[in-house]
């Protein structure tokens, strides 16, 4: 595909491929690590190879400060926060904790509970990184896909939000744990380009398929959740 680079293997591994500095943003949604359980009967809880992090946090941070020169969005779990955003800072990199907030979450335990309506995300940005937001809060708005082909999938309307905010036309953006491919349909819906890597070759596929059939909009006319 045009403008498309996929890469099936260890993030880590295939990412000393991409040269110093070639990509204008990272979006990436790793491995929570902590999601699995037994199911309480009311949904599956086990993601499987999906929810589990084998990720060297320090190594993944070193490599994306090498191959990107604008944002990072860097999508994690509770326990992986702090890990993150002190590696960021260690490159004197400016960060802010975001967070995905659910319209429509799952009413699983909510008789007993909160609803686990949010997952966060570590922002970072270099110096002079592109950003076409003016005054928002990093609380992003977003209902939740209820047809996911992967466990831990995102919308592709939540990438699209953030990866006009952090990019421009004709920019790379680079997804090292690319999933079933949502970061990919979004940087090719709004005529980006697009770094993608995934371990497991079954959602490698099934990503291929996805972004070779997606097809760029007019993205004068698409709307961004406030």
């Amino acid at each position: 595909m045009k403008n498309v680079w996929l890469m099936q293997g260890d993030c880590l591994e295939r990412m000393k491929e991409i040269p110093d500095g070639s990509v204008d943003m990272i979006l990436a949604d790793i491995p929570y690590g902590e999601v699995n359980q037994k199911s309480s009967g009311l949904r599956l809880l086990d993601r499987g190879s999906a929810d589990a992090c084998e990720i060297n946090l320090e190594g993944m941070i070193k490599e994306c400060i090498r191959v990107c020169s604008g944002s990072f969005y860097i999508f994690c779990g509770t326990q992986q926060i702090s890990t993150i955003i002190t590696h960021f800072k260690e490159h004197k990199l400016t960060t802010r904790l975001c967070a995905w907030e659910k319209s429509n979450p799952s009413p699983m335990n909510g008789d007993k509970l909160w609803l686990s309506g949010m997952e966060f995300c570590v922002f970072a940005r270099k110096p002079k990184s592109t950003f076409n937001e003016r005054c928002k809060k990093g609380l992003w708005q977003n209902p939740v896909g209820r047809s996911k082909i992967h466990p831990t999938e995102k919308p592709v309307k939540l990438m699209e939000r953030l990866i006009l905010a952090s990019s421009n036309e004709g920019d790379t953006v680079l997804d090292f744990t690319m999933g079933s491919g949502s970061t990919g349909v979004a940087a090719r819906n709004l005529g980006r380009k697009f770094i993608g890597i995934e371990l497991d070759l079954n959602y490698f596929n099934i990503a291929l398929e996805r972004i070779e059939a997606a097809e760029p909009i007019d993205t004068t006319t698409s709307s961004r959740n406030n």
